[in-house]
């Protein structure tokens, strides 16, 4: 399989398939594709059917995936400005991945989840699931505004907004947290929710957070 990103406002990702090659993706991201290139479903069968409704029906989790063979093109956009990533897994590197962010996976790569668990107070920051993929393979990732990517070390910390994580390595934790407007009760009261990521491993933030954009 080829990936091309097809530059503009609005970013694509063009996928080049081989007789048998395929990708997959989430429902209703496609932009175009060749005749000849055939459209299935994939099932999503991590955790079983009780563990596969409650992501759909409370995380948004799509319960199908669309799969895509060739031989032909076939496009794909998150109609979003942006950049668009085409990265390749080496053999059993797993890479996490937000919600709405990828575009298309070779077929060969696994596809699962990850739960980053919330602060538990009132608003958004109760949880949210992650895509897990494991290489090897290719992927194309769509990040909302700029992408600025960096390495952490072993233990190294950092802080990001919580609509900022486009990817991490598997190895890097990442956990959310309360972080206070200065001292004493107020400044608990009115802290902030962001995520805490720790490493070793690879980390890229977006510019834009989509849920603000689509708001």
């Amino acid at each position: 399989m080829e990936l091309e990103t097809l530059k503009g406002v609005v970013p694509a990702a063009l996928a080049t398939l081989a007789a048998q090659e395929s990708v997959y993706c989430e429902h209703g991201i496609m932009l175009y594709k060749d005749p000849s290139v055939t459209v299935g479903r994939k099932t999503i069968q991590s955790g079983g059917l009780l563990s596969t409704m409650k992501r759909t029906t409370v995380g948004g989790i799509p319960f199908f995936l669309a799969e895509f063979t060739g031989p032909g093109s076939v496009a794909f956009s998150r109609d979003g400005i942006g950049e668009i990533r085409d990265l390749e897994l080496a053999d059993n590197e797993v890479l996490d991945v937000a919600e709405g962010s990828l575009l298309c996976a070779e077929n060969r790569i696994p596809y699962d989840m990850i739960y980053v668990k919330g602060t538990n107070r009132i608003g958004r920051m109760l949880g949210f699931f992650m895509d897990r993929l494991r290489g090897p393979g290719k992927i194309a990732l769509h990040g909302f505004g700029n992408i600025i990517s960096m390495t952490l070390a072993a233990r190294e910390t950092m802080t990001c907004d919580y609509g900022a994580l486009l990817y991490k390595s598997g190895t890097v934790e990442a956990k959310s947290l309360n972080l206070p407007f200065g001292s004493g009760l107020l400044g608990k009261l009115e802290s902030y929710e962001v995520l805490e990521l720790v490493g070793p491993g690879k980390v890229a933030l977006q510019s834009i957070d989509p849920k603000r954009l689509h708001a």
